[in-house]
């Protein structure tokens, strides 16, 4: 699996893949905010394996545990196109305080940094 650049696009595939509903997710998958976003989404094709998904979705597993808005903002990101407005919206009703643009992008690059960091060890062990 390559990495890096394609950390964006590999979270963008995984987003489609949970969409579809291709396999069962194993981790971020299950929770009822996934369920609530991924039934408003549309089902385009898939370029990515069952298990190049499978191993995305146990990272955000892990990033969740590990921090729950940061997890929720990539996931919302990804499941919104790339909105970081929407994604800003979402966090916000959820915090229920404002949480401004900004701090919603931060809060993605974040998370796409850890899963990239992830895929990283994954890759070298």
């Amino acid at each position: 699996m390559s990495l890096n650049s394609n950390t964006c696009w590999l979270l963008s595939q995984w987003s489609i893949w949970a969409r579809v509903g291709r396999a069962v997710p194993n981790g971020y998958g299950e929770s009822p905010m996934f369920k609530e976003v991924a039934a408003k989404i549309t089902k385009p094709n898939i370029m990515i394996t069952d298990d190049e998904a499978m191993q995305i979705d146990a990272i955000l597993a892990k990033l969740n545990v590990r921090d729950a808005e940061m997890a929720k903002a990539v996931v919302t990101y990804h499941f919104s196109n790339g909105n970081a407005s929407h994604v800003a919206r979402v966090l916000s009703y959820d915090a229920k305080k404002k949480i401004n643009r900004k701090r919603a992008d931060v809060l993605v690059k974040a998370g796409t940094a850890w899963v990239d960091a992830c895929l990283f060890m994954n890759e070298v062990a």
